[in-house]
């Protein structure tokens, strides 16, 4: 490949969104930087079909999550030919999230595992990884001030309840994934600058 993959992790609330957009301006000044998400199309097409306009239905909680997770890895085994000439065309390739993200909001595959693992194996690997970490309540609060759509999903109880679990969740799959660990908590500006500068240390040429 003649593109770097930088990839963000982090639970929702972390403060992911914001560095990536801010990461993504930051590129753009030195490089030619593409936007992505792992199978983008299959999480659309399930939010169609679950959720049908309704902000208190969740297609995560209507789908089995082994049979998202299994198809999530098929449409990321395709992603990287159908989207290869937009890639191609960059300096940097900013997904919003990565592979990490079905281990953690999704139960894992159970039906033809060795398959799917060979399938996994040949999904290229990200050049850099960072994953935001924060404590839940934070996450919490930033989901309640943001209205995000699971606030009207959950009730208050629920959600902490959600986004605890997601977060232990989380401390088990990131533990030996060798990703670069920020504190989500921190201004964004510092999070940010720790982040341009992991990129300028592994990556050719500046990135300020």
């Amino acid at each position: 490949m003649t593109y770097r993959i930088v990839a963000l992790e982090g639970v929702d609330g972390s403060g992911k969104s914001t560095l990536l957009e801010s990461l993504g301006t930051s590129l753009s000044e030195r490089a030619s930087v593409v936007r992505a998400r792992p199978a983008r199309a299959l999480s659309n097409a399930f939010r169609r079909i679950a959720e049908d306009g309704r902000p208190e239905k969740l297609y995560q909680d209507a789908l089995p999550a082994p049979f998202r997770h299994s198809a999530y890895l098929l449409e990321s085994a395709v992603q990287f030919r159908y989207e290869q000439q937009r890639f191609e065309q960059a300096d940097f390739v900013l997904f919003d999230r990565w592979r990490h993200t079905w281990a953690v909001y999704c139960e894992d595959v159970v039906e033809h595992r060795d398959w799917f693992a060979r399938i996994e194996a040949l999904l290229p690997r990200a050049d850099v990884l960072f994953w935001l970490r924060v404590d839940p309540e934070l996450a919490y609060e930033r989901l309640v001030a943001r209205q995000d759509r699971w606030v009207d999903a959950y009730s208050p109880a629920g959600l902490r309840a959600k986004i605890t679990g997601l977060c232990e969740r989380y401390e088990e799959v990131m533990r030996d994934s060798g990703a670069v660990v920020l504190d989500g908590a921190r201004p964004p500006a510092e999070v940010h600058a720790e982040a341009v500068a992991v990129l300028t240390s592994r990556t050719a040429g500046s990135v300020g």
